[in-house]
C-alpha cells in the first residue's frame, strides 16, 4: 500500500489512495479465522447436497417405478450424505483425552473435584454420589409411591438451594398444581389446606410467604402441555438452556410422551423415547430425571420390593438409564403406613447399588431424612425393610 501511495497518492475520484486502502484492509476477513470461514463454506456445501438429495427423492416418487426401486434410490441419495465432512473429526485419540482424565483423577484424590448435583437427601446422595451431567436418572414406582414427589423435590432443591436452573415437563399435572405443591413442600404447609383455602390457619401464612419468596427467586421453569413429543421436549429444553441456563431436567412421566411415528407397537415406541431422552442428557450435558411406572410384579413377591426389571412398557428404559431409583413404600406394614419409604438404587453405572430409608411427609408432599427406629432383626429377616448401616444406627441413637 505504501508503494502504491508513493506512485499514485490520489485516486481518480480525488480520494487518498492510502485512506481507501485502509478501508479495504479493514473490510477484508483476516486469515486468522480461516477455519471458521472454511466451516461456513463446508456447511453451505452440505446444505446444497441435502437439498439435492431431497429433490432426487421427490422426483423419484413421481416416476412410474416400482416402490422398491424408488426406496432404493432414496436410500442411496441419503447414504451419500453420511460422508459429509465438516472439517472436524468425530473421533479423538486416547492421548488427547488423557490429560483431562488424569487431572480429574488428581482433583478427586485431593478432594477438589466437583460432585454431582445433590438431591437434597444426604443418604441418597451417598449412594449415587450426586446427579451427574449427561446421565439419565430413572425414578420409578407403583402408583402413589411418591416418584413424582421425589422428582419435583430434586428440581426444587437444585433451583432454590443450589442456585441452579431446572426445567420440569409435567404431562400429568398443571403448572398451577406443581407450584402449589412446591409451596406446600418448601413451606411445610398442609397441601389439603392450600387446595381448600378456607382451612388455612393464621400460622400458615408466614410459611406460605417464605416459600413464595424462595420460588420467586428460583430459576425453576415448568411446561405442562399435554401430548408432548420427544422432539418438542428437546426443542424446549434447548431453548431454555440457551436463554435461562439449565442444570437439571425432570420428565413426568415417560409413558405420557406421545409417539411421533404413529406406530402400533408401544413397547418399541417407548424404547425409542427412552433412548432419545438419554441422548438429550448427553447433548445438553445435564442430568435428566425420567419418571416411570412399574408393573405389578413386586406385589407378588414376599418382600414386595421392586427391581429395575419391573419397569413398565419397555426394557429399553433399564438399558438406557445410568441410575435407576425405585421408590418402595410397603403400605401393608406399619412402617409403610407411617410413611417409611425405601429408595432402592437398583442400577448405578458409577457406583455400587444400594438403598436408604427416607420419611414421606405426605401432607407436605416431600421426603425428609429418616429418623425412625432401626428395624428389629426379625423385620430384617422377613425382608420387608432394609438393614440399616452403622452410620444410620448411630444417628438414630444420638
Amino acid at each position: 500500500m505504501l508503494t502504491l501511495d508513493d506512485v499514485h497518492p490520489y485516486l481518480p475520484s480525488g480520494e487518498r489512495t492510502m485512506a481507501f486502502a485502509g478501508i479495504i484492509a479493514k473490510n477484508t476477513p483476516s486469515t486468522a479465522n480461516w477455519k471458521a470461514y472454511l466451516r461456513v463454506v463446508l456447511e453451505r456445501s452440505a446444505l446444497r447436497r441435502v437439498v439435492h438429495a431431497a429433490e432426487v427423492i421427490r422426483d423419484s416418487a413421481s416416476d412410474d417405478r416400482p416402490v422398491a426401486e424408488i426406496i432404493a434410490l432414496a436410500q442411496q441419495a441419503t447414504a451419500d450424505l453420511r460422508d459429509l465432512d465438516d472439517g472436524e473429526p468425530d473421533y479423538h485419540s486416547a492421548a488427547d483425552i488423557l490429560p483431562g482424565v488424569v487431572s480429574l483423577i488428581d482433583a478427586k484424590y485431593n478432594g477438589n473435584a466437583p460432585r454431582g448435583l445433590s438431591t437434597g437427601l444426604p443418604d441418597l446422595d451417598e449412594i449415587v454420589r450426586g446427579l451427574r451431567k449427561g446421565n439419565m436418572i430413572v425414578v420409578a414406582g407403583l402408583t402413589g409411591s411418591g416418584k413424582t414427589i421425589l422428582g419435583l423435590q430434586v428440581a426444587q432443591h437444585v433451583t432454590t438451594q443450589l442456585g441452579g436452573a431446572g426445567l420440569v415437563f409435567s404431562m400429568e399435572m398443571t403448572k398451577e398444581e406443581l407450584i402449589t405443591r412446591g409451596i406446600a413442600s418448601m413451606g411445610a404447609v398442609n397441601l389439603s389446606r392450600l387446595d381448600e383455602g378456607s382451612t388455612i390457619q393464621d400460622d400458615d401464612w408466614p410459611k406460605i410467604t417464605g416459600a413464595v419468596g424462595k420460588l420467586q427467586k428460583a430459576r425453576l421453569y415448568v411446561n405442562d402441555q399435554a401430548g408432548m413429543t420427544l422432539a418438542r421436549i428437546r426443542s424446549i429444553a434447548r431453548q431454555c438452556q440457551k436463554h435461562e441456563g439449565l442444570d437439571v431436567i425432570v420428565v413426568d412421566y415417560i409413558t405420557l410422551i406421545a409417539s411421533e411415528g404413529g406406530g402400533q407397537n408401544r413397547t418399541l415406541e417407548v424404547g425409542k423415547i427412552s433412548t432419545g431422552l438419554k441422548n438429550l442428557a448427553k447433548e445438553l450435558q445435564v442430568p435428566v430425571i425420567v419418571l416411570a411406572q412399574l408393573n405389578r410384579g413386586p406385589t407378588n413377591r414376599p418382600d414386595k420390593k421392586p427391581r429395575p426389571s419391573d419397569l413398565r412398557d419397555s426394557g429399553q428404559i433399564e438399558q438406557d438409564a445410568d441410575v435407576v431409583i425405585l421408590v418402595h413404600c410397603d403400605k401393608e406394614s406399619e412402617e409403610g403406613q407411617n410413611g417409611a419409604t425405601e429408595l432402592i438404587v437398583g442400577k448405578c453405572r458409577h457406583a455400587t447399588p444400594g438403598s436408604c430409608m427416607v420419611q414421606a411427609q405426605g401432607h407436605y408432599v416431600r421426603f425428609v431424612p429418616f429418623a425412625g427406629k432401626p428395624p428389629t432383626e426379625e423385620q430384617v429377616e422377613m425382608g420387608r425393610v432394609v438393614r440399616f448401616s452403622s452410620r444410620e444406627g448411630r444417628k438414630d441413637h444420638e
